[in-house]
């Protein structure tokens, strides 16, 4: 899930359909039934949708400044839960995690949106939570380490990341001072690797290969293996929004949406439309 918020958490699961942001009509929110036919749901426009069960879906809403919302089940109205801007909001358990983009640091609430705090004082450009619940962040001061409990933060690496995902006992990220090239650095370790030939302006994982919009390629979509470091092209368009999903991967190509098998093979055009462009 973490992947596909670091992709801006467009496209998400509700029950037997897809909840998919209109990135290009700019129009809201809509609900795709079996690949063929879609309602919209809301004008919300909804990034960094996620949800556990039974909770409803937890989203920051663009068209309402960023502010950070709960749906009902149903996604047809959503409750207000923090009244500022939130990036990458992420729900877990009984806490959600975030960064607040007026002063960029990350913090933490109840799931409810009480009990607000900072929890890592630098700015920080995006994070990831593992299972223990230790927060890695990328900042100013590199790739760094820290607690829901706020203990100090300790640096991992001095590099500079951009988008991070995990995969394995590793953390892959684009380099932001080397044009984006992707590395791998080994949790345990310490030690950072250089995927030759990939420079990932998006990047997803399924958990066990890497999936890379390659900059050097067109941003072409490629599929990594980080035991091997091996590289292959599974689709020749230009992609961006990296979304993982059903054994499947969803990217915008020209802010239209396209699903393709992780395997590889043609890409299939969702039934959504729109007119006007939007950037992240």
């Amino acid at each position: 899930m973490n992947g596909n918020l670091q992709n801006g958490g467009l496209i998400h699961r509700s029950g037997d359909s897809l909840l998919v942001t209109d990135i290009k009509g700019y129009s809201g929110t809509y609900l795709i039934h079996n690949d063929t036919s879609f309602d919209i749901v809301t004008d919300s426009l909804m990034w960094f949708m996620n949800s556990s069960e039974g909770t409803g879906i937890l989203y920051s809403d663009q068209r309402r400044g960023n502010r950070l919302f709960r749906s009902a089940p149903d996604v047809r109205e959503g409750k207000l839960l923090l009244d500022k801007p939130c990036a990458q909001p992420l729900l877990h358990g009984d806490m959600v995690y975030y960064i607040d983009e007026q002063d960029g640091c990350l913090y933490c609430c109840a799931a409810d949106g009480r009990f607000d705090r900072r929890l890592v004082e630098e700015k920080v450009n995006g994070f990831l939570l593992l299972e223990d619940e230790t927060v890695i962040f990328a900042s100013g001061q590199g790739i760094r380490m820290t607690g829901a409990d706020g203990r100090k933060a300790e640096t991992l690496s001095p590099e500079s990341a951009g988008r991070m995902v995990r995969v394995g006992g590793r953390l892959a990220y684009a380099d932001r001072s080397s044009g984006l090239i992707l590395k791998l650095l080994d949790l345990t370790s310490g030690k950072s690797t250089v995927v030759e030939g990939i420079a990932a302006a998006s990047l997803n994982t399924d958990g066990h290969y890497l999936y890379c919009a390659n900059r050097r390629n067109g941003s072409s979509l490629s599929r990594v293996d980080p035991q091997s470091g091996s590289s292959i092209r599974i689709s020749g368009e230009s992609a961006d929004y990296l979304h993982v999903l059903d054994g499947e991967i969803y990217f915008s190509h020209h802010r239209e949406w396209y699903r393709l098998p992780l395997a590889g093979g043609e890409a299939t055009k969702l039934p959504l439309t729109g007119g006007m462009e939007h950037e992240y």
